[in-house]
């Protein structure tokens, strides 16, 4: 949430939340010069992607509210911390845990225009998260992220291992300011991983690995079915709905081309409906007319089409 001059003046000579960011990823010396004025922090007014992200603060709540059917309204002021009054914190929002509840949420909002995951984002906000948890003194937050594709939340549980850690990292930072002392920057602590699903080593499970087996040897063999395909595709003519060949071996195979002018490749003959109305492909009487190269074709991504086509047998009938 943008602040005042007065909670910038409160936080100038303070730990917030921003600040336990850089705290714990160890940009300890510009941090310490920042703070004992030797000089000016960064001046973000021109910096486009936080600008973005201020000019889009105000809509958080209403996707919040949408997502949860409940009320989120702005934090109403910078929070110090019961005992260490150079910690401070401004959250964004507040929301309850329930309708019409008190409000025990942080909403931390943010702007996200690159590919970063929401567990990517979770873990790289995890310090300024656990900061503000431990500054106003709640055990759950929300952050809120809003993409130029969407909006989504991922909820962040108050860590006690990770906020003693913060603060015991904080007070070591916090030393160097008071003595004016120049610190060095120590190793960054990365915040914990929040990825829903685990990860497993299937090495002793036997179907798993035949499998896996079965497919690197043959993968070779695979990628040349690929670029088959693919090649395939690059000479479907333009005007085509339908082409096939007969090569003796199950039917043959054949190619259709959907109502969205995608092309998926089938196995066996094509229905017999529309083989009533085929025809003898012939060369083009175009002297000007090329055809694609093998590179050309996946080059131009032919061979991305969907996988499932691969052994499917086509349909009993043509839907025209």
């Amino acid at each position: 949430m943008a602040i005042t001059q007065a909670q910038r003046d409160l936080r100038a000579g303070r730990i917030g939340s921003s600040d336990a960011t850089r705290v714990m990823a160890g940009d300890w010396l510009s941090l310490w010069r920042e703070k004992t004025g030797r000089v000016e922090p960064e001046n973000l007014d021109l910096v486009a992607a936080v600008q973005i992200g201020i000019a889009t603060e105000h809509l958080h709540p209403r996707f919040v509210t949408h997502a949860t059917g409940r009320a989120c309204v702005a934090a109403p002021d910078t929070y110090r911390h019961a005992e260490h009054d150079w910690m401070v914190a401004h959250p964004d929002f507040l929301t309850g845990s329930v309708a019409d509840g008190p409000l025990d949420i942080i909403v931390e909002a943010k702007f996200n225009s690159g590919f970063q995951s929401d567990a990517d984002l979770a873990r790289r906000y995890h310090w300024q998260v656990q900061h503000q948890l431990e500054v106003v003194g709640l055990d759950r937050a929300l952050l809120s992220i809003l993409r130029p594709t969407g909006h989504s939340l991922v909820t962040v549980e108050r860590r006690p291992d990770d906020v003693e850690r913060l603060v015991e990292t904080l007070e070591a930072f916090w030393w160097h300011v008071v003595n004016d002392v120049e610190p060095s920057d120590p190793m960054p602590m990365d915040g914990p991983s929040y990825e829903a699903g685990r990860v497993f080593d299937m090495g002793r499970h036997n179907r798993f690995r035949a499998l896996a087996d079965r497919l690197v040897a043959n993968r070779s063999a695979a990628l040349e079915v690929k670029e088959a395909e693919a090649a395939l595709k690059s000479l479907m003519p333009d005007d085509a709905r339908i082409a096939f060949v007969a090569t003796g071996q199950a039917g043959g195979l054949y190619l259709a081309r959907d109502r969205e002018g995608r092309l998926s490749l089938r196995y066996g003959a094509p229905p017999r409906r529309a083989l009533a109305d085929a025809q003898s492909w012939v060369p083009s009487a175009d002297p000007n007319g090329v055809e694609f190269s093998l590179e050309a074709a996946l080059t131009a991504g032919w061979g991305e089409g969907r996988a499932e086509t691969f052994g499917q047998e086509g349909p009993k009938s043509w839907d025209a």
